[in-house]
């Protein structure tokens, strides 16, 4: 992994999406599901909901989910508040509105297209 910016080499990218196909769930042996088209403004508006933390510590989570209306893959992102913890460890709270005290803000985000059918036909991840 690059120091740098925390890129990884497309062979480590091959390698891990290869190994999450071949030892992840049942849930891929019924449907399939290699990834996610997701949309810039949706991700840029995750990240401004961190703007006022400082840089270094900024991180977001992001949970998998199906919508059981349409049998389709889903992948749900929020953005994350560090909370420093008394033994010096520090805990990435969700930024959920109604959750933890936030009355603002803290939307989940719904990014999804799954891949299938949004893949590049052309990607060596595919």
């Amino acid at each position: 992994m690059s120091q740098q910016d925390n890129s990884i080499t497309l062979q480590t990218a091959q390698d891990w999406t290869t190994e999450w196909r071949s030892v992840e769930s049942t849930y891929n042996k019924h449907n399939e599901c290699n990834g996610f088209l997701i949309p810039a403004e949706d991700l840029q508006a995750v990240l401004d909901e961190m703007a006022t933390q400082r840089s270094g510590k900024k991180k977001v989570r992001a949970y998998l989910g199906v919508d059981p209306s349409t049998n389709k893959e889903k992948l749900i992102i929020v953005a994350t508040k560090p909370e420093n913890q008394n033994d010096g460890s520090i805990i990435y709270r969700d930024m959920i509105n109604g959750y933890n005290g936030l009355q603002t803000g803290g939307k989940l985000y719904d990014f999804t297209l799954p891949v299938p059918p949004a893949e590049d036909p052309l990607s060596p991840l595919n």
